[in-house]
């Protein structure tokens, strides 16, 4: 087949949430009225069901249908599964079941002559197999085809979790039981952390991620309850992604050897197993000091975040263990061991903490003095600064939340900051701003350790810091109208309460400072 020249823009579009753009690009493509061409057909369908996920329930089902009736088409003319399989569900979500039913009978009748598609991985052929069954009313059928589809690859998580879903959603819509789906979801993730210097029992916490299911881990390597839980999650097979408040050196001074025995040795160890290393925001120690408390905060909502974004893109839960020693139920420290379980239960999370005796050396927080977080929203416009489009913004601004320093002009962007909110509520912001503006506008958010300081000419306070140049190098890869996002800003946003959180996809990488550590950019969406 033939690539279609544009697509992969449009397609890039569609994920960053321009999907007017993207439909702009696809029609001046002349890839509407394509009505021959499967792949431009196939992409009609995915526009059109993107365009469906932020409708409402009439218009929802309606678009369903288009969209069922280009992969349909897209189908018939290739003989590929993928397209006739869309066609069948979407036709069933749509709410016309006799439609759904033909279409999955027709496949089934397909693949018993012909056998499994070519271009399809054996997962998918079994997993569609099991769809078109589960839409017929075979469910039994269609169990035993998905957990053969499972055994086939073992390990393809996110395959799996993308199959869960649209069973999830069939289920629902047959008014089914979904229960026996719970068996095959992914391994469920983890938040790990605790106080430093504790010696606990390795067998006790590798049988806690045996009975969890843990297959994927994320903290610091602090010595004590972060290196001992990430030993048995290295031991168990598990993934180790490994998130630090500082450099590896400067971590390694501050939160490490002074714990002495062999702490230093284990924390190198598991350096050189962990599936990736990440190193949160910009601020480090001078020396031996203790990491400051805001880098500590960081680093904890990133690890607390991306723990949540595993679990979702594999459909499956986060849990979190804490390790901790009787006592410890102190003041919260922003970042402390006591904080990140206030946070985590706060959210609505589950989560297990595990009591030791008294007589570890404790946490150690530094000082940071004039150091605030800080989330930096970029804006930049898409053509010619006029002013008419100034004062457009200037109202956009004005009827929002109000940024904590006033806003300034940075080269070609405008640059608002909110001091130590609710990534929420400057998600809520520029979410607005998008909504306001459109296409005038690309929108790029960060979020890092900025320092604060009085402006020597007698102005409002200045935020000094990488989060101002992050942001602008976000909204400058942003399609217009859309919003694009640091990987630091995501997570903490993610690390939040679930309800009411604004959807984030995974778009790409910008480079960084080390070419070793890229920036993740996240396209910045709407609920639903």
């Amino acid at each position: 087949m033939t690539p279609i020249p544009g697509v992969p823009a449009i397609i890039a579009h569609a994920r960053s949430g321009a999907l007017d753009h993207a439909w702009r690009l696809f029609h001046d493509a002349g890839l509407d009225a394509a009505a021959d061409d499967p792949a431009a057909l196939s992409l009609k369908g995915r526009l059109i069901k993107d365009r469906a996920a932020g409708a409402g329930p009439v218009e929802r089902r309606r678009l369903f249908l288009e969209a069922a009736a280009a992969y349909g088409a897209a189908g018939e003319i290739s003989g590929a599964t993928y397209p006739l399989i869309n066609a069948a569900s979407l036709a069933l979500l749509a709410g016309d079941a006799a439609q759904s039913r033909a279409r999955a009978t027709s496949l089934l009748t397909r693949l018993d002559a012909a056998g499994d598609d070519p271009d399809e991985t054996p997962y998918y052929a079994r997993a569609t197999q099991a769809e078109a069954l589960l839409l017929v009313g075979q469910i039994d059928a269609a169990r035993q085809a998905l957990e053969a589809a499972v055994a086939l690859a073992p390990r393809a998580w996110e395959d799996h979790a993308s199959t869960l879903r649209q069973f999830a959603l069939i289920l629902a819509e047959l008014g089914e039981d979904a229960s026996w789906l719970e068996p095959l979801r992914p391994p469920r993730s983890l938040h790990f952390a605790g106080g430093m210097g504790l010696a606990a029992d390795g067998g006790a916490i590798a049988d806690w991620l045996g009975r969890n299911r843990v297959g994927f881990g994320y903290g610091a390597l602090a010595a004590g309850a972060d290196i001992l839980i990430a030993e048995a999650l290295v031991a168990a097979g598990a993934e180790l992604h490994v998130i630090l408040p500082c450099a590896v050196a400067a971590f390694r001074r501050a939160s490490v050897e002074p714990y002495g025995d062999d702490w230093p040795a284990r924390f190198d160890a598991l350096l050189g197993r962990c599936d990736s290393l990440h190193v949160a925001g910009a601020a480090c120690p001078e020396g031996d000091s203790p990491v400051a408390p805001q880098s500590l905060q960081l680093a904890a909502e990133v690890a607390m975040g991306r723990a949540v974004m595993q679990a979702r893109t594999l459909a499956t839960t986060a849990t979190q263990l804490l390790i901790v020693e009787a006592g410890a139920d102190g003041p919260a420290s922003p970042g402390g061991s006591v904080w990140m379980r206030q946070a985590w239960s706060d959210a609505g999370r589950p989560g297990e903490v595990i009591v030791l005796p008294p007589g570890a050396r404790g946490e150690r927080a530094g000082e940071s003095a004039g150091c605030v977080l800080a989330a930096v929203i970029s804006l930049q416009p898409v053509g010619p600064l006029t002013a008419e489009l100034v004062q457009r913004l200037a109202a956009a601004v004005r009827t929002g939340q109000r940024p904590s320093t006033t806003p300034r002009w940075n080269g070609d962007s405008l640059v608002l900051a909110f001091i130590d909110s609710k990534r929420a509520d400057s998600a809520a912001v520029a979410l607005a701003l998008a909504a306001s503006l459109g296409e005038a506008i690309r929108i790029g958010v960060a979020y890092d350790l900025m320092e604060q300081s009085d402006d020597p000419f007698g102005g409002h306070a200045l935020l000094l810091g990488p989060a101002v140049e992050a942001a602008a190098a976000a909204a400058a890869s942003a399609p217009p109208g859309a919003i694009h996002v640091t990987g630091d800003f995501a997570a903490a946003l993610h690390a939040g309460p679930a309800a009411g959180c604004p959807r984030t996809e995974y778009v790409g990488d910008m480079p960084g400072s080390d070419l070793e550590d890229p920036v993740q950019l996240h396209a910045l969406k709407p609920v639903g």
